[in-house]
């Protein structure tokens, strides 16, 4: 008998206790390896979405709160500012690119951003087909909107106030889609742009444009005219890095506005999370520990249930080496069976997070890993625990005296 049909011979005998151990092991590894991909794919997510804005200029309110709504669209806003005090701010010399962003309504789901051209700078975004927008009321959707709603050139749909579907809509202004964005990889593959003429069209400060361009820069100076326009807020870079030390100060120094370094804020968010990210990786080594801990409980017993076999073996010329492979194959069989779980369970919750998260973040929750080095290591780490567990009840098997392990069995 070869010692991979002894190996499964021996497990078939403790199905259920080692089933236990095999998804224990797996439940630690699937969190901890859950955690690791999380943290990495919103590392990942943060960087591409924040992209190379220095500083966001908004109303006062909580600069975490004005990050995530002007730069990563996912609160809503903390109010307006004065348009006319945003084009002040984005004169200044200290500035090298200054984009305002107006937010307010939505279409299933996805938002509707008020901006100009400059914000597709910002994320490096080219259209994959059709134009930009050139007059009020035409739209450029992100890609994962063009997907996920199914808006096409020439479409035209009615966006909702809010930034939720039960909003009013705004039937008497329709938008429709002049272009479509190529994947970017960034919040701009989840929103609608459009001119910031067209949300305050929407929103009753101009009458929504006809589709002639005759109408057009009417239309455009009928916009700009009014000193009360307003917009959400700023999103600027600065020209060098003397703006990071004046800019933030003299934009506070405005009544009614605030400014919020995207880093800083991101940085303030994970310290928020971090207790419990600690606590959850806690429990997926209290879980690991358990795992070996278990794997080598059940070895010492199986060892113990299994002397008149091995002594049997060793009598039938099995030596004390091929009797220390034996079990050790056994333990990395199984240790096996739950780093692959461990795999494939931390790829499920995941799946999990990133459908939870998906509302919140435009419809697109974290991405899905692809199979790496993360996956690989986990597997390692189960085989390892395992083995370590198995190292000490297959020392003492293999050295045990077989005649005295049978008389001992026949008395």
């Amino acid at each position: 008998m070869t010692t991979w049909k002894l190996v499964i011979a021996f497990i078939r005998r403790r199905p259920l206790s080692w089933a236990l151990h095999v998804v224990t092991l797996a439940i630690g590894l699937a969190v901890v390896l859950a955690l690791v991909q999380v943290e990495r794919a919103a590392q990942a997510r943060l960087t591409r979405d924040l992209a190379s804005v220095d500083l966001v200029v908004g109303a006062k309110g909580s600069p975490l709160q004005l990050v995530l709504s002007a730069v990563l669209q996912a609160d809503a806003p903390t109010g307006n500012i004065p348009l006319a005090e945003a084009e002040k701010i984005a004169r200044s010399p200290l500035v090298k690119l200054a984009v305002p962003v107006s937010m307010g309504d939505s279409y299933r789901g996805a938002r509707i951003v008020g901006t100009t051209p400059d914000y597709l700078q910002i994320y490096g975004g080219k259209l994959a087909s059709g134009r930009p927008w050139a007059r009020p009321m035409e739209a450029v959707v992100g890609s994962e909107v063009a997907r996920r709603l199914d808006l096409r050139i020439g479409k035209t749909f009615i966006g909702s106030h809010g930034l939720i579907d039960s909003g009013q809509q705004h039937d008497h202004a329709p938008y429709k889609v002049v272009g479509v964005l190529a994947p970017t990889g960034s919040v701009a593959d989840r929103l609608i742009l459009v001119d910031l003429a067209s949300v305050w069209a929407v929103h009753g400060e101009s009458e929504p444009p006809a589709d002639d361009h005759a109408h057009h820069h009417h239309d455009a100076e009928q916009a700009a005219a009014p000193a009360d326009r307003q917009v959400t807020a700023l999103l600027i870079q600065y020209r060098s890095p003397m703006g990071a030390v004046t800019l933030p100060a003299r934009v506070r120094a405005i009544p009614d506005l605030q400014a919020a370094a995207p880093p800083v804020e991101m940085a303030r968010l994970f310290s928020l999370l971090g207790p419990g990210l600690e606590l959850l990786r806690a429990l997926g080594a209290v879980l690991l520990v358990l795992a070996a801990a278990g794997f080598l409980v059940g070895l010492i017993g199986a060892v113990g249930q299994r002397r008149r076999d091995i002594a049997l073996l060793r009598a039938l010329g099995m030596s004390a080496r091929q009797v220390f492979l034996l079990l050790t194959t056994e333990a990395l069989l199984l240790g096996l069976a739950g780093g692959v779980l461990g795999v494939a369970g931390a790829r499920l919750l995941v799946f999990l997070g990133a459908g939870l998260t998906a509302p919140s973040l435009g419809g697109a929750g974290l991405a899905q890993p692809p199979m790496g080095v993360a996956d690989l290591l986990t597997v390692a780490a189960a085989l390892g625990l395992a083995l370590m567990a198995a190292v000490a009840p297959a020392w003492i098997a293999s050295r045990s005296d077989p005649a005295q392990d049978l008389s001992g069995a026949q008395a």
